[in-house]
This record gives C-alpha cells, sequence and structure tokens, in this order.
C-alpha cells in the first residue's frame, strides 16, 4: 500500500475511535492530519470510502496481529491471554457510541467487521479451542463448534454498546470479564493450574 494512504487510513482510524464515525467529517481529517482535501480526495471518492477502507485496515491489522501470534505463541492460553491484552489496550481509547455508529451509518463497513467475526475470529477460536483439548488443558468433552459460535456471540453481545448501563460502557473491562468467563468455563485443573502460572509470572 501507497505510504500516504497507509498513514491517512492510519491516522484516520485513530480520530474515528476517538470521535465517532458521524461527527468527524473530510474537512476534519484533514485538518487533523495536515494534508490538504485534494490529497485526501486522491485516495477516496468520500467518506463512505474511507470508512470502509479504514475498517478493513484496522481488521487487517488485527488479522495479522493473530496469525502472526499463530505461530509464535504455542500455549493456547497463552495465546487467548496475549489476544486480551493486545485488544483490550486498544479498546481503552475506543469511544462506546463508535461502533454504534458504525452499525447505524455504515452499514457495508459493518458487515465487514461482521464477516470477520462470523469467519476469522471463530475460526481462530476453533483451532484454539481443539489445540487446548489436545494438550489436556480443555475440558475434554466441550463441544468446540458450539463454543466457538458462542464466544463470536459474546463478542457482538460486548460491542453494542445498548447491552451496558452508562457506568459499565468501560470495554476493557468487559472485555476481560468476558475473557475471564471464557477461560474458567473451559479450562481442567491443569489448565488452570497454567493460567495461574501465566498471570503470576513476571512481566
Amino acid at each position: 500500500m501507497d505510504e500516504s494512504k497507509l498513514k491517512i487510513l492510519t491516522g484516520a482510524q485513530s480520530l474515528f475511535l476517538r470521535y465517532g464515525f458521524k461527527s468527524i467529517t473530510m474537512d476534519d481529517i484533514s485538518r487533523e492530519l495536515g494534508i490538504s482535501k485534494k490529497t485526501l480526495y486522491q485516495y477516496f471518492t468520500d467518506k463512505n470510502d474511507l470508512v470502509n477502507q479504514a475498517v478493513e485496515n484496522h481488521l487487517s491489522e488485527e488479522k495479522a496481529f493473530c496469525l502472526e501470534l499463530d505461530v509464535t505463541e504455542k500455549d493456547p492460553i497463552a495465546y487467548l491471554l496475549a489476544i486480551s491484552n493486545k485488544f483490550s489496550s486498544e479498546e481503552k481509547y475506543i469511544n462506546p457510541a463508535v461502533l454504534f455508529e458504525l452499525k447505524k451509518y455504515f452499514k457495508e463497513a459493518w458487515d465487514k467487521v461482521e464477516q470477520y467475526r462470523k469467519e476469522f475470529i471463530y475460526e481462530q477460536v476453533l483451532t484454539n479451542l481443539q489445540q487446548g483439548k489436545s494438550k489436556s488443558l480443555y475440558r475434554k468433552e466441550l463441544k468446540e463448534k458450539i463454543i466457538a459460535l458462542h464466544y463470536v456471540h459474546m463478542i457482538q453481545f460486548m460491542v453494542n454498546p445498548e447491552n451496558y448501563y452508562k457506568e459499565e460502557r468501560n470495554f476493557n473491562v468487559v472485555h476481560r470479564e468476558m475473557m475471564s468467563y471464557h477461560l474458567h468455563g473451559i479450562l481442567t485443573e491443569k489448565g488452570l493450574k497454567q493460567l495461574d502460572k501465566l498471570l503470576n509470572q513476571p512481566q
């Protein structure tokens, strides 16, 4: 990808996540990124196009992180903790209304997010469950496909701001609780000991 375009996408992503998709205009993006509107429109036909490509880029970054972790991290529990730490740290900077606005006003981009969850995240969770069972870290009686589907639905619940009271709209806290719920539902005694070891090892 063109370096200038990537810089615009990265900057736009940051602005969208902080201030929302609806309120930020092309003028705002041009001003905040210190580029001319002419330059902006060289790469994007309109705001809708920018939103679509920004979402695609964000999902590509998430996917690349997960795939790299697939190669480097062989412990299924450590893999889940790494994923949780990565996305929880990012979620601290997300305006809770962002995903609601994306769903309401930018259907094409929202559909990309939904497809990513239903396909890529589902397959990642399914593979993790199979690996964990093979190492006796996860309960052998688990129905992997059902649990993987349940995990995807938990994410869909988590990112919908309508599901929380105002004081609970902290994605970082909600995600951490969701991951704790998931792990304690699937771990064996061996897995629980491994989780405790990982959580208490020196950083």
